[in-house]
C-alpha cells in the first residue's frame, strides 16, 4: 500500500554517496518539505557518529521543521495500522510526529527498546475518504544540521476485526490481528505473535470484557520469557476485576512458558483485565534496551458458558505504543 516505503528504490540519479548533499531531494513516491536526506548505513555525521538504517541499506533522515509525505488509497471507514521503523541520529532527545489527519502521535525518540538502536512504532487511524495522506515531520529544532530522527521500513495495513469465540471473553486472545510486523526471532508459547511488556506500569495492556455479575470467573493467561538475553527476575501484575495478583516467571527445562490464572467475581456487566511487567528489565548484553516478560493466550472464562459477549481490545486511534513490543 505504501511505495518504496523501505526507501531502496533510487532516485533517477542514483543514491547520493555523501549524507549531506546540495540541492533538494529527491525520493521516489515521496513529496518532501524542508531538509530531507536519503541516507546509507554506516555514514558518518559530526563528531565520527555513525548512522543507523534500521533494515537494507537506505533511509531517510529528518532535518529542522521537514517531513515526508504520500498519499495512500484507502477504503472509506476502514482502520489502518501505520508501522515504521525509527532512530535518532544525535545523543540529544529527538521526536517524530506521524500522522493522517485529523490522527496524529508525536513520538519520544529517547528512550531506546531495540539493542540496534532503532525501534518499531505503529499509530491506528480510521480512513475518512478513499485518499489519505501519511506525514512523518520533525518537530525539533536543533543547533546541529545533521541532527533529526531517521525512518524506514514504513508499511500501512488493514485491521480486521477478530471474530467473538465462543468459548473466552477475550477478543485476540493470542495477538495474531494487529498491525504490520516484520519477522523476529522470540519465542511466543502460541500461534505467530505474543506480546513483550518492557516498560513497568507504563507498559500496561488491558481490555473490557462482558461479564454477568456475580459470576465466578477466572483469567488465565501463559507467562513467558522471549529468549532475548532478558535479565531475570521477570513478573506481571495481572488484574481482573477487583483482584490483582504479582506472578513471577520459573524458567523450566521442559517448557520456555508457564500458565497462571486468577479467580475473581465478576461485579458488572464489564470488567477490566490488565497486565503490565513488575521490574524494568534490560538485556544482558545491553544495560539500555529495554525487556520483559511475555504475556499469551489470555482467556476469561466461567464453568458452564455456551458463549460470553465481548469489546475489542483495541479500538480506531492511536495505539501500540513503543511501551509494548509485538513479538513475531
Amino acid at each position: 500500500m505504501v511505495a518504496n516505503g523501505d526507501f531502496e528504490t533510487p532516485p533517477s540519479g542514483g543514491f547520493p554517496r555523501e549524507a549531506i548533499s546540495d540541492g533538494p531531494p529527491e525520493i521516489p513516491s515521496w513529496s518532501t518539505n524542508g531538509t530531507v536526506k536519503l541516507v546509507s548505513a554506516g555514514e558518518k555525521v559530526s563528531g565520527g557518529m555513525l548512522l543507523i538504517v534500521p533494515r537494507g541499506r537506505h533511509a531517510v533522515r529528518l532535518g529542522n521543521d521537514a517531513e515526508i509525505s504520500q498519499e495512500v488509497t484507502v477504503e472509506k471507514g476502514s482502520a489502518y495500522a501505520v508501522t515504521f521503523s525509527a532512530a535518532r541520529t544525535c545523543a540529544q532527545m529527538e521526536s517524530l510526529n506521524v500522522s493522517v489527519p485529523p490522527a496524529s502521535q508525536t513520538v519520544d525518540l529517547q528512550t531506546l527498546y531495540n539493542v540496534q538502536g532503532w525501534d518499531p512504532y505503529t499509530i491506528s487511524f480510521e480512513a475518512e475518504e478513499d485518499k489519505a495522506r501519511l506525514i512523518f515531520r520533525n518537530p525539533g529544532m536543533e543547533d546541529d544540521p545533521e541532527c533529526g530522527p531517521i525512518i524506514d521500513d514504513v508499511a500501512i495495513k488493514k485491521l480486521i476485526t477478530p471474530d467473538k469465540p465462543k468459548d473466552n471473553a477475550v477478543v485476540n486472545s493470542g495477538f495474531e490481528f494487529g498491525p504490520w510486523m516484520f519477522q523476529n526471532v522470540s519465542l511466543v508459547p502460541e500461534g505467530k505473535r505474543a506480546v513483550e511488556l518492557v516498560s513497568g506500569k507504563e507498559g500496561i495492556i488491558s481490555q473490557m470484557v462482558e461479564t454477568t455479575p456475580n459470576k465466578l470467573y477466572s483469567l488465565t493467561f501463559s507467562l513467558g520469557h522471549a529468549r532475548d538475553k532478558c535479565k531475570e527476575p521477570l513478573a506481571v501484575m495481572a488484574f481482573a476485576g477487583d483482584q490483582a495478583q504479582n506472578f513471577h516467571y520459573t524458567p523450566d527445562s521442559n517448557s520456555t512458558f508457564q500458565v497462571a490464572s486468577v479467580n475473581f467475581t465478576a461485579k458488572a456487566e464489564r470488567t477490566r483485565i490488565a497486565f503490565f511487567s513488575v521490574y524494568y528489565n534490560t538485556r544482558t548484553d545491553d544495560m539500555s534496551s529495554l525487556c520483559g516478560p511475555v504475556v499469551d493466550d489470555v482467556r476469561v472464562w466461567f464453568s458452564g458458558s455456551s458463549r460470553t459477549k465481548v469489546q475489542t481490545l483495541l479500538g480506531i486511534g492511536l495505539a501500540f505504543s513503543a511501551y509494548l513490543l509485538v513479538l513475531v
